[in-house]
C-alpha cells in the first residue's frame, strides 16, 4: 500500500472512530439528565414541594430502588440473550428512552395531582424512572466492550461520556432548578421543568440508538451457561469486584455532594431562590470537568488508571471539607472556586471509573471465553442506581435526625449545622472507604494483554 493510500485509510478510520464515539457518547447526556435530575433535585422536591417528611422521603427512595435488585440482573441477561438485526443491545436504547422520558416527566408532575399525597403511587412513579433507566443503561454500558478492543481507545471513548456527563450535570443541576423558578416555582414550575427535561431525555437517549447504527457487535452465546454459573465466575473476576466496590462507595460520595448543594445554598448560605447560585455551581464544575479530560487522559497514560483514580479521589475529598466554611457571608467567587475544583476531581473520577469497566469485561472474555457484557454492565448500572437513590436517602435520614423541617422557610441552628457538616464529611467518609477497594484493582494494559484462558 502506498503512503498516500495509508494516509487515506487512517483518515477514514479516524472519521469512523469520531462518529462512533459521538454517536454512542451522546446517549450519556440523556442518562446524565436522569441521574442528576434526581440526585440534585428529588430530595429537595419531595420535601419542600410535595411536603413529604425527610425520613419518609428517604424510605420511599429506598423502596423504589429495591426493585433494581431484580430488574438490573434481569436486563443484563435479557440483553445478552437477545438476537436482532440491530444487535443485542441497540433496540433497548430506544425502548428505554421512551419509558424513562415519560416517567421522569410524570414524577415532577405529581404536585399538580392528588396523587402527590398517595405515598405508594409516588414510590411507583420513582421506581418506573429507575426501570426505564435500567432498560437503557444496562445494554448501553455493555456496548463499549463489544465495539472496541484497544485499551487506550476505550479511554478515548469514555472521554466523550465524561464530556456529556459534564453537560448533563450543568443542565440538570443548574438549569433545572432555574427553569422551575422561572416557570413560577412550586408544583407548576417543577412540572414544566419535568416536561422540558423529559423531552431532552427522549431525544438524547434515542440519539444513541441512531448514532450507533452499523457499529460492530457480538452475537449471543450459543452455549447454554446457567445464570448461577455466570454469576459465580463473574464474581471471580477480581478486577471487576474491586472496581465495583470502589465505584459504589465513590458514587455515594458524589451523589451526596450533588444532593447537599441546593440545601447548603438555601439554608446555610441563605439564598431564598437557590437557582442562580446553583447555576454558578454546576456551570463551574461542569466546565472544569470537561476541559480537564485531556489532562486526566495524559496522567493515566503516565501512571496507569489505578493511581490516577486515587489522585482524583484525594482531591475531591479535600475540596469537600471546604463546605465547613460555608455561611451567609460566603462570597460567590469562593463558592464558584469550590465547584470548579470539584469539577476537576470529578473528571478524573468519572473517566477512570468508566474506562476501567470495559477493561474488566475484556479480562473476563480473555479468561473464560464467554461473551456476557450484559451481566457486568447490569451490576455496574445497579450500583450506580442504588447509590443515586441511597445516598440522598441516607442524607435525608441525617437531616431528619438534626431536626430539618419540610417546607419550613427557616431552619433551626442545629439543622443548619447538620446540613453543613453532612455536606463536608459524608463524601469524605465514602471516598475514604473506597480506597481499600481500589487498592485491589491491579489490572494494567500489560497484564490485560497477558491474560489467557485458564
Amino acid at each position: 500500500m502506498s503512503a498516500n493510500a495509508e494516509s487515506i485509510a487512517a483518515d477514514r478510520a479516524r472519521a469512523t472512530s469520531w462518529r462512533l464515539h459521538l454517536g454512542w457518547g451522546i446517549g450519556t447526556l440523556g442518562a446524565s439528565l436522569v441521574l442528576n435530575g434526581f440526585s440534585f433535585l428529588v430530595p429537595y422536591y419531595l420535601t419542600t414541594v410535595l411536603g413529604i417528611g425527610a425520613a419518609t422521603a428517604a424510605t420511599l427512595l429506598f423502596i423504589a430502588k429495591a426493585w433494581d435488585i431484580v430488574a438490573n440482573p434481569l436486563m443484563g441477561v435479557v440483553s445478552d440473550r437477545t438476537a436482532t438485526r440491530w444487535g443485542r443491545r441497540r433496540p433497548y436504547l430506544l425502548l428505554g428512552a421512551i419509558v424513562t422520558a415519560l416517567a421522569f416527566a410524570g414524577v415532577y408532575s405529581l404536585g399538580l395531582t392528588p396523587l402527590a399525597h398517595t405515598l405508594w403511587f409516588v414510590t411507583l412513579a420513582l421506581a418506573l424512572v429507575g426501570t426505564g433507566y435500567t432498560i437503557f443503561n444496562v445494554p448501553y454500558m455493555a456496548m463499549p466492550a463489544e465495539m472496541l478492543d484497544d485499551y487506550k481507545e476505550r479511554t478515548r471513548l469514555m472521554s466523550y461520556r465524561v464530556f456529556f456527563i459534564g453537560v448533563g450535570t450543568f443542565l440538570a443541576g443548574g438549569l433545572a432548578q432555574r427553569i422551575a423558578e422561572l416557570a413560577g416555582g412550586g408544583a407548576r414550575g417543577y412540572a414544566v421543568m419535568g416536561l422540558v427535561f423529559g423531552l431532552g431525555i427522549l431525544v438524547f437517549m434515542a440519539a444513541a440508538f441512531f448514532g450507533t447504527a452499523g457499529t460492530r457487535f457480538t452475537v449471543r452465546e450459543r452455549r447454554a451457561v446457567p445464570l448461577a454459573e455466570q454469576w459465580r465466575t463473574g464474581f471471580a473476576n477480581r478486577p471487576f469486584v474491586a472496581l465495583l466496590g470502589t465505584k459504589f462507595l465513590q458514587l455515594f460520595g458524589m451523589f451526596t455532594n450533588t444532593a447537599t448543594a441546593i440545601f447548603v445554598v438555601r439554608f446555610v448560605i441563605g439564598r431564598e431562590n437557590p437557582g442562580e447560585w446553583m447555576l454558578w455551581f454546576v456551570g463551574a464544575a461542569g466546565f472544569m470537568q470537561i476541559i480537564t479530560i485531556p489532562l486526566w487522559r495524559r496522567i493515566a497514560l503516565a501512571i496507569e488508571k489505578q493511581r490516577t483514580y486515587i489522585l482524583a479521589t484525594a482531591i475531591f475529598s479535600v475540596v469537600s471539607l471546604s463546605w465547613l466554611l460555608a455561611d451567609p457571608q460566603e462570597p460567590l467567587w469562593f463558592f464558584t472556586l469550590r465547584a470548579a475544583l470539584k469539577g476537576v476531581a470529578a473528571s478524573g473520577l468519572l473517566l477512570m471509573g468508566q474506562s476501567m469497566l470495559p477493561d474488566t469485561i475484556e479480562y473476563d472474555y480473555r479468561r473464560t471465553g464467554l461473551r456476557r457484557e450484559g451481566i457486568y454492565s447490569a451490576l455496574y448500572s445497579f450500583v450506580e442506581k442504588v447509590a443515586a437513590a441511597l445516598a440522598p436517602s441516607i442524607l435525608l435520614v441525617v437531616y431528619a435526625l438534626v431536626g430539618f423541617q419540610s417546607r419550613a422557610a427557616v431552619q433551626t441552628p442545629e439543622a443548619v449545622d447538620g446540613i453543613r457538616w453532612a455536606a463536608a464529611l459524608l463524601p469524605c467518609l465514602y471516598f475514604s472507604l473506597s480506597i481499600p477497594c481500589l487498592a485491589f484493582y491491579r489490572l494494567t494494559e500489560a497484564s490485560l494483554k497477558a491474560t489467557r484462558r485458564a
